[in-house]
């Protein structure tokens, strides 16, 4: 008997992952290894009744254009919303160019201001990083609208979902590439500090006990 995981079955029904989902749950489909085992008869069952509730009455050419421009307007919309994505990805790692530290490696001292740069990239990275999660779930709901409306459009939904998981995978290997850089640039301030009290206390530069220097 042939078994089918979700994904596959998704492609068999052209239904979205989360409707084939819903239905395994609905059937109490078995799992094995956390993963649905879906049967023929299953496939059959539910094509079946996709087909008994697919609408009776087709919606006229002139409706039919409007909602096709529609769709192709927010598609491009989230297209170039990603490109930017993508572009500020890109800036950010030429910007990280040369800063990324290794074991064996060392890193030069950065200036204060170097330093509140870095802080500030941080930062924006986590807000886009938000912004990336938001267009996830507005790429949730309208991939459920979608479905409904035309079957055709929730692969070019899914093709764009799958570009945003991309730039969320890579947003997160920079952001911890930031962090580890700012504790390193963090302890090695430390260390030159150190140093240089230690210095300039045994060269009697400096007074130990009132931390001026010595005229």
């Amino acid at each position: 008997m042939q078994t089918y995981s979700v994904k596959e079955a998704s492609k068999e029904l052209s239904i979205s992952i989360r409707a084939v989902q819903k239905r395994c749950l609905k059937y109490n489909v078995r799992k094995k290894s956390n993963q649905y085992l879906i049967t023929d008869e299953h496939i059959k069952t539910w094509y079946a009744e996709i087909q008994s509730n697919e609408p009776t009455n087709e919606p006229t050419n002139e409706l039919a254009n409007q909602q096709t421009n529609q769709l192709d307007l927010q598609v491009q919309s989230l297209q170039i919303e990603n490109e930017n994505l993508k572009q500020q990805v890109d800036d950010l790692k030429n910007e990280l160019l040369g800063y990324d530290v290794k074991e064996g490696e060392r890193i030069e001292v950065f200036t204060d201001a170097e330093y509140e740069v870095l802080e500030e990239r941080l930062i924006e990275w986590q807000t886009l990083q938000k912004e990336i999660e938001h267009k996830e779930e507005v790429f949730s709901l309208k991939e459920h609208h979608f479905n409904t409306e035309n079957k055709s459009l929730s692969k070019t939904l899914k093709h764009y979902k799958n570009q945003f998981e991309y730039q969320k995978k890579q947003s997160t290997k920079i952001l911890d590439m930031h962090q580890t850089l700012i504790d390193t640039i963090q302890k090695q301030s430390t260390i030159t500090i150190q140093r240089n009290t230690i210095e300039a206390i045994e060269k009697n530069i400096v007074n130990p006990d009132t931390w001026k220097p010595n005229k």
